[in-house]
């Protein structure tokens, strides 16, 4: 039988709409992939997914096969040539936007596309794409090579819980990172306080220890039960020498594995508070963000405990502490004790204080907190911005910053603060109890 040649192109063009509609419909629809837990590390696909923006089996099969071993440590993994993201956490402080929230660091206007994989109830893999939400963690807009930020991956209401999310520069593009998902809540945090030291030990050496180890042991004395500090590659000796504290549970050292040049320092400074922010969210009430020669010290009460209590910032998402200098370069005054103590030594102040937020540093509730950075909280949950801060009377407490401060004008009359000799007993004694766990010898003057 002879076939018209019209009839037949008439029949193919059918064919060939119909496949295209049927293609372009599975580009919206949700998407699935059917995974089998098995006795392996990764999951292994059980069958062919059902559909998926990108039309390509091949790509999440890349995805579903990048999924490495779990680490409890997260580390920097580069985004091409356009920086690193750091870590990833569970956000489910808002049921109605769940998200994955990431740390990076990265060049600006980069775009990332966000795969979030879950277990569902019935063991399947599901798997939620949408582009990343790119919320720079800044202040001042400086022209700069690198910047911090925090990567929104939304997921939906009904989704399973996250437990990693893969990162890829194209909706359609290969696997570039791929991060666990860390879920830190608990309904009963382990911890009244954490001291967060608010940026990585930066052209640090051996010989700054002592700085750290007073910086620990002063804060003991307020009412601190636990620290937290980022070194780098180039500072780790360090993290090997505080090791002991380590083993006791009262000091967590990360290793935040980037090296910035100088002009960058900041964005990894910012990085940190946030991931602190994050990690610590759930397991302490209060997270104190100071570097270390700042000490926020109570006044009016003998610990932070009664400060924040009796303070206008009992019920704040955050407290802030004005900041006065406390000149090192200057002759220092001998307490009772002959051991080589900075805080109990320098007691002549500059007079004025900062204003709020000019140096200031913070005390925050972390479940408040969206995005925080040095001097101020940026954004509050549920994209609020902050309006009812709270700035810490000075006569209740206020940031003691002890350092070489250039004086301007020498006929300004310094002032005398000896407030830490009151604390000079608990001091001492918790400069002891750090020195013995390091088995080191106290530093005598």
């Amino acid at each position: 039988m002879k076939l018209d040649s019209r009839r037949i192109i008439i029949c193919l063009s059918s064919a060939l709409a119909c496949c295209y509609t049927i293609l372009y419909v599975f580009q919206w629809e949700a998407y699935t992939f059917e995974i089998a837990r098995s006795d392996d590390t990764l999951p292994q696909i059980k069958g062919e997914a059902i559909a998926h923006p990108c039309n390509s089996t091949e790509t999440y099969n890349a995805l579903v096969d990048s999924l490495p071993t779990f680490e409890n440590e997260p580390k920097i993994q580069y985004f091409e040539n356009n920086g690193g993201v750091y870590a990833a956490y569970l956000d489910n402080r808002i049921a109605i936007k769940r998200a994955v929230r990431i740390l990076a660091i990265l060049k600006n206007n980069t775009t990332a596309f966000c795969h979030v994989f879950g277990w569902s109830e019935d063991g399947t893999l599901d798997v939620h794409m949408s582009e990343a939400e790119m919320q720079e963690i800044d202040v001042l807009h400086v022209h700069k090579t690198i910047y911090s930020y925090l990567i929104g991956c939304p997921f939906p209401e009904d989704f399973p819980t996250p437990h990693r999310v893969v990162l890829s520069d194209r909706q359609c593009g290969h696997p570039i990172a791929s991060l666990p998902v860390f879920n830190q809540y608990t309904d009963a945090p382990k911890y009244n306080f954490t001291v967060c030291l608010h940026q990585p030990l930066f052209r640090m050496t051996l010989n700054d220890v002592p700085r750290i180890l007073e910086w620990i042991s002063v804060n003991l004395a307020f009412g601190a039960e636990h620290f937290v500090i980022y070194s780098l590659p180039s500072t780790d000796m360090i993290r090997k020498y505080l090791q002991p504290l380590e083993e006791i549970g009262l000091l967590d050292i990360h290793l935040f594995d980037i090296e910035l040049r100088e002009t960058e320092d900041s964005h990894g400074q910012k990085c940190v508070i946030n991931d602190c922010v994050y990690r610590y969210m759930y397991s302490s009430n209060r997270i104190i963000l100071t570097d270390v020669d700042e000490f926020i010290t109570p006044h009016s009460h003998d610990n932070w405990t009664d400060l924040l209590s009796n303070s206008p910032c009992a019920d704040k998402s955050a407290a802030f502490f004005r900041n006065s200098f406390f000149p090192t370069q200057l002759v220092g005054e001998s307490p009772k004790s002959d051991l080589q103590i900075t805080v109990l030594q320098k007691t002549q102040k500059e007079t004025e204080f900062y204003k709020c937020h000019a140096r200031s540093k913070l005390m925050v509730n972390p479940r408040d907190i969206y995005i925080c950075t040095v001097h101020q909280v940026l954004r509050l949950v549920g994209d609020a911005r902050p309006r009812d801060e709270c700035c810490m009377p000075v006569e209740m407490g206020y940031l003691q910053h002890y350092r070489p401060v250039r004086i301007t004008n020498e006929s300004a009359p310094l002032t005398t603060d000896k407030r830490m000799w009151h604390f000079e007993p608990r001091i001492i004694s918790s400069l002891k109890f750090v020195y013995s766990t390091l088995n080191r010898t106290l530093p005598h003057a």
